[in-house]
């Protein structure tokens, strides 16, 4: 949807008012121009559906295009049909304005995509009913329930008229074309389009704070988590009577907590931060082990300590070095893309040729 300018679907027909009176009819298409220069006026877009000259969108559509001077650049009326009415619906205008159209297809018969634009689409910021019968009626029905702003014309009954009527109980300031003029109701039909934006802004903002107040709380239950079992295999690793034959365990255990907290938080601080807590669970324990075994391998070289296959206790040395793999490992699954970027990196720079194989 654009920022600036509100696009209203314009919806009515006069078939039974042809019928009835064929005078008034005339007159009503006349109205329905004047109505779409006074929207041009007003800076508000179109959405339109139907070009035959019982709809009212042509002669709104004739109105507007009249009032928008030539070099706009904007694509201010979208046409909105379904495939079944691609050779159909043609505004006249198309082929001298051609750049203020955006035609799009939206389904293969007119119905339901119809009625669907003024649920579920970010197309339509309002609607002006103007006579018209059954589906301007359900037209008016869904749109009021999405809810859209509402301009019933009640100038020439038909379900327009029903619908004005229904309007009035909800609005005290509801228009009518007996006490308002045509600038008028435009103006207002514009100032409501901006009032839902607002609205429509506001729920956003509180749905993605509610969001991400959730997300936080999921990702700081999954990095207590973690940090838990992180204390658990610190106290076990630093445990008097902790059985040298199972210290190598408590170590590749200690590595993944470390490496999945250190992810976690990272997670929780940044909250820009996207990753799912699986995620960060899953990549980090990878970091954390990597880089903490990767620490560990040097100094196991040379002093191999607990690995010693005569070794039947747990040194003070090997302690120290748990918890200095510890502390390296978090900060390893901290920065846990550093880390995997790294490592596709070395694996680039040393791929393996046809020939090495």
């Amino acid at each position: 949807m654009n920022d600036k300018i509100p696009y209203v679907a314009i919806i009515g027909g006069f078939w039974e008012l042809q019928t009835i009176d064929p005078t008034k009819a005339d007159e009503a298409k006349k109205y329905g121009e004047a109505i779409g220069a006074e929207l041009a006026k007003a800076g508000v877009g179109l959405v339109v559906y139907f070009s035959n000259d019982e709809s009212l969108e042509p002669h709104v559509v004739a109105g507007y295009v009249a009032k928008v001077p030539q070099g706009n650049n904007k694509k201010l009326i979208r046409v909105r049909f379904a495939e079944s009415q691609r050779n159909s619906v043609n505004f006249a205008e198309e082929s001298t304005r051609g750049d203020l159209f955006d035609r799009k297809i939206v389904g293969k018969d007119w119905e339901a995509p119809f009625y669907r634009s003024l649920v579920y689409s970010d197309e339509v910021d309002g609607v002006l009913l103007m006579a018209g019968a059954r589906s301007t009626g359900i037209a008016g029905q869904v749109a009021l329930a999405g809810p859209l702003p509402i301009l019933a014309i009640d100038k020439y009954d038909g379900a327009a008229g029903a619908m004005w009527s229904e309007l009035t109980t909800r609005y005290n300031d509801y228009p009518s074309s007996d006490t308002h003029s045509i600038s008028d109701m435009a103006a207002w039909l514009k100032a409501k389009c901006a009032e839902r934006a607002e609205q429509k802004k506001i729920f956003l903002q509180r749905e993605a704070s509610y969001l991400e107040f959730f997300s936080q709380k999921q990702k700081a239950s999954w990095a207590a988590g973690s940090f838990v079992a992180l204390l658990f295999t610190v106290y076990f690793g630093l445990s008097r009577n902790t059985p040298a034959d199972i210290y190598p365990f408590l170590v590749f255990v200690g590595l993944i907590a470390a490496g999945a907290t250190g992810a976690l938080i990272r997670s929780v601080i940044w909250k820009a931060e996207a990753t799912a807590p699986t995620a960060s669970l899953v990549l980090g324990g990878v970091a954390g082990f990597v880089v903490g075994i990767a620490y560990l391998v040097p100094q196991f070289v040379g002093a191999p300590g607990v690995l010693e296959p005569t070794a039947t206790v747990v040194q003070a040395t090997d302690k120290i070095q748990f918890i200095s793999a510890l502390l390296v490992s978090i900060s390893a699954g901290v920065g846990f893309d550093t880390v995997f970027s790294r490592l596709k990196k070395q694996a680039e720079n040393h791929s393996i040729s046809a020939q090495e194989k």
